[in-house]
């Protein structure tokens, strides 16, 4: 087996700061000339991506999130005004700025764009140096706001989640699944014998440990919107919206293998590695009990597991009755 030792990239995995080389901007317009003359304009300072059918961006988006999206006004199916007023409806595009490129530009078609969200309106025909600055200084802006937001919100050890975002961001989620009668799945891990192992080994491999553990979990998680917090110490708290008891049981395991799976050696552990446990419950569609609550009732799971032998799964499709 093997042994994890200090800091590697750590700090560099945590604090790597996003450029504007790194960005992706969708352009999205029926004409292809216009498609090629703005994406060639782009392409030496940003990735680019285009899409000459509105009515696919919101699926695109959902697989791969732009930085920025540029819409044409006039295309068929749905306009522009419309499609920017889905997207900043939408869970996955509601952040992401949008630019408006038209050859309109009347003052009553500039007041719709910007009450429909965009954050800027380029004129055709398109002078390079001024799309080039304007999408620089979105993009700028986005890349600051980026930031300021993971620093809030992540773990400065393990770049997973942390309390703040636990308790601002999953209630709001909750609400919103309980509106569409969805499920939300919640699991609560413990890394086994981990104070025998700080005590073994010493707290900047305890950290190192850490670290590679949260990126194992983290690796597990099948959807985009799916989370994963540092709940404390060596406990982390994994969100599975729109889930069901045998996906969320499925995912645990995957999680609970694939840490044993590291081999990082765990003299204090009687199995001799790093193992976890877990535990979870599943919100039902109705009547959904607040977070607080769900937490409570994964850990009582993550007990059990603990309990029953460690280095395992236990959950509420296990079981008749949910724990009270």
């Amino acid at each position: 087996m093997t042994q994890t030792t200090g800091y590697t990239t750590l700090e560099a995995s945590v604090y790597a700061s996003k450029g504007l080389a790194d960005c992706t901007v969708l352009v999205v317009d029926d004409e292809r000339s216009s498609c090629l003359v703005v994406t060639t304009i782009l392409s030496d300072m940003v990735q680019c991506e285009f899409l000459h059918d509105p009515a696919r961006v919101i699926g695109f988006c959902e697989q791969l999130p732009p930085d920025l999206i540029i819409l044409d006004i006039n295309m068929p199916g749905i306009n522009g005004i419309e499609l920017c007023q889905q997207l900043k409806q939408h869970r996955t595009t509601s952040a992401c700025p949008v630019m408006f490129i038209t050859g309109e530009g009347n003052a009553e078609t500039q007041n719709m764009c910007w009450q429909a969200g965009a954050s800027d309106y380029v004129r055709k025909p398109v002078i390079a140096s001024t799309l080039v600055h304007r999408v620089k200084n979105i993009l700028q802006s986005k890349l600051r706001l980026d930031l300021l937001t993971e620093l809030t919100f992540k773990d400065q050890l393990t770049a997973l989640y942390n309390r703040y975002y636990l308790f601002t961001e999953i209630p709001t989620q909750l609400k919103r699944l309980s509106r569409e009668r969805k499920s939300l799945g919640v699991i609560m891990i413990d890394i086994d014998y981990f104070k025998g192992f700080n005590d073994r080994y010493g707290h900047v491999v305890g950290d190192k440990c850490l670290f590679d553990v949260a990126q194992t979990l983290k690796e597990q998680l099948p959807g985009p919107h799916d989370s994963i917090v540092r709940f404390g110490g060596e406990e982390f708290s994994v969100f599975l919206p729109d889930t069901t008891p045998e996906k969320c049981r499925n995912i645990g395991q995957s999680m609970v293998d694939a840490v044993a799976n590291l081999s990082i050696d765990n003299e204090a552990s009687p199995l001799a590695k790093v193992t976890i446990s877990a535990g979870y419950v599943i919100s039902p569609p109705s009547n959904t009990p607040g977070l607080e609550q769900l937490l409570s009732e994964a850990d009582l799971y993550l007990y059990e597991a603990k309990l029953a032998g460690k280095a395992r799964i236990q959950g509420s499709s296990e079981q008749q009755n949910r724990p009270c």
